[in-house]
């Protein structure tokens, strides 16, 4: 089975009977015993195999089998009412045990629910508010008395997903009757077959199901381990959890156009006083700060206020040094919209704003209380934004955990498909976590983070005073190449895998910083001035002896870093 949930699916289209109630075996028993009672011979068996018709359809196939001819439509209305009494005189129709968390998880999902059922039971139908509130909005429903065409004709399905307002190839079907897959497969869906009833597994297949299980709770296990939770979701549980005073969301013009519409579940965000700031680095200034302090004052913040950064690594920064600064702090939670910013400025508490044209010189330690990581909202990504990130999650491995960086190795595979960055991501989450739980003010193990970033600034440094601005990656890509060679020079790190580096990863994904012998004193000076140095005028670096051996607080020469950069220009062949 493939564990891997479809991709760009928005709506499940969701059958009753067999799937939310274990009513079937009371359909087939009702139906045989109203058969019989017109002196038609069935088996109560057959009627799982016709579950998803309409009730006049059941009985115009049994008629034209038995007796040659279809029913009038009074003998329909007649026999179909007589089945639904007795349907009614067996009492209760439970629950079908796993629906409720199926239901859930999808809810979790995003994904809009739609009730598509070929049966025009009111006992049941009346039932689904009580047994499953809120599962199903107003108006999501296709019953019989809404389609002229049952199943397996694809006209239920077809209604459903119009109803839902995606296209039906961009929803799940879920079904527990052979007509029903068929239905569902021709509608175009992806469809999931549930054998909550008699009919072998075989009969399934034959039907083309997508996927196949054996109960409601197998299928709610697989999706909530397979189905991530939508970032609207996520934020109403976190801000549900920590109760704030008042919400103030901090977000960016790009973001606000782009990816906040994937918050349009979100009561968080529907309640909230929201800043939007222009993006860019021009704009991680004083300036903003005091915009965001000032909605602050104008929404009664206190102590006990969120603020919500939704965003890159820009916005977290900026709305986390604000939420760090006002009444002495108050609480504040990162959604980071770029790959950059969940692996790196997201993580870890560091806030700042750029002064004096130098890169986060103003700052304070402020640990977020929650960081949601979603990769949705790199679907938004250009391909260079995505590469930015990227450099980060590179680092991550070099520093702690050399089978992450061997993986990350495979550059392309990652960009054709960046569902298969998630569990990366995370990865790269969990060792800054663990970092940051050691040493959350920098005094020791948390350099081991400044990797590729010494040489790094300094490269994003002398972009921006040439206007030609590198992305903070792309500066931390070329910045771990100097580094990595001065590793070799100093540490010992081997001079192969510094060369596979430039190969693999720098010099095919990564533009170049065209740096000459005249930008080398430059670049060391602003080195030097890096606020990480202990002490002034001596570049710090954080060192390899080998991939996931990192040593801190290293101090070279300033001839080796100047033989360093003089080595990079070689490999680069600028």
């Amino acid at each position: 089975m493939n564990n891997n949930f479809p991709k760009g699916i928005c709506a499940a289209l969701i059958d009753m009977d067999g799937v939310l109630y274990d009513s079937m075996p009371f359909h087939a028993r009702a139906w045989h015993q109203m058969m019989s009672e017109q002196g038609i011979e069935t088996t109560p068996e057959e009627f799982f195999l016709y579950e998803g018709m309409t009730g006049a359809a059941t009985v115009n196939l049994i008629f034209k089998r038995e007796l040659n001819r279809e029913a009038s439509p009074e003998e329909v209305e007649k026999l179909y009412g007589r089945k639904a009494d007795l349907f009614v005189s067996y009492g209760v129709k439970k629950p079908m045990p796993g629906a409720d968390r199926m239901l859930k998880a999808l809810e979790r999902g995003g994904l809009k629910r739609v009730l598509v059922t070929g049966s025009a039971q009111h006992s049941l139908l009346d039932s689904l508010n009580s047994d499953y509130p809120g599962a199903f909005l107003p108006g999501m429903r296709v019953t019989a008395l809404d389609v002229k065409n049952g199943k397996p004709n694809p006209e239920p399905y077809l209604k459903g997903a119009e109803i839902a307002r995606v296209p039906a190839s961009r929803s799940i079907v879920i079904e527990n009757a052979p007509l029903g897959v068929r239905a569902g497969k021709a509608a175009g869906a992806f469809t999931i077959a549930v054998t909550t009833g008699p009919i072998p597994r075989e009969e399934f297949e034959k039907e083309g199901a997508d996927m196949i299980f054996s109960s409601m709770n197998e299928f709610a296990d697989w999706l909530e381990k397979n189905l991530p939770p939508h970032p609207a979701i996520l934020l109403d549980e976190v801000v549900e959890r920590l109760s704030p005073a008042t919400i103030t969301i901090v977000t960016d013009e790009n973001v606000e156009r782009c990816v906040m519409p994937l918050f349009s579940l979100s009561s968080t965000v529907a309640k909230a006083n929201k800043v939007v700031l222009p993006p860019g680095e021009d704009h991680k200034s004083l300036e903003s700060v005091t915009r965001i302090w000032m909605a602050l004052e104008e929404a009664n913040a206190t102590r006990k206020s969120l603020v919500v950064n939704i965003g890159g690594g820009l916005i977290t920064d900026i709305g986390g040094f604000a939420a760090a600064t006002f009444k002495r702090g108050i609480r504040a939670v990162n959604v980071p919209t770029t790959l950059l910013g969940a692996v790196d400025a997201a993580t870890g508490g560091k806030t700042g704003i750029n002064f004096n044209g130098l890169k986060n010189e103003i700052g304070a330690f402020h640990l977020p209380s929650d960081v949601i990581i979603t990769a949705r909202p790199l679907a938004t990504l250009s391909r260079r934004e995505i590469l930015s990130g990227y450099a980060e999650m590179i680092k991550t491995g070099l520093i702690a955990d050399a089978p992450l960086y061997f993986r990350l190795l495979d550059v392309e595979k990652f960009l054709a498909d960046t569902a298969l960055l998630e569990p990366e991501i995370k990865r790269c989450v969990e060792i800054k976590e663990e970092v940051v739980a050691q040493d959350p003010t920098e005094k020791g193990l948390r350099k081991i983070l400044n990797f590729g970033h010494t040489a790094g600034h300094a490269f994003e440094s002398l972009a921006i005073e040439r206007h030609q601005p590198l992305a903070h990656g792309e500066a931390v890509a070329h910045g771990m190449l100097v580094e990595l060679i001065l590793s070799h020079l100093l540490k010992g790190f081997p001079s192969d895998e510094t060369h596979r580096y430039a190969a693999e990863v720098l010099k095919p994904f990564y533009p170049s910083t065209g740096i000459t012998c005249d930008d080398i004193p430059i670049l060391i000076s602003i080195m030097a001035h890096d606020k990480k140095n202990a002490v002034a005028g001596s570049p710090n670096f954080t060192l390899l002896k080998s991939p996931g051996e990192p040593i801190i607080d290293c101090l070279p020469p300033i001839k080796d870093i100047e033989a360093a950069l003089d080595i990079y220009r070689d490999i680069m062949g600028i």
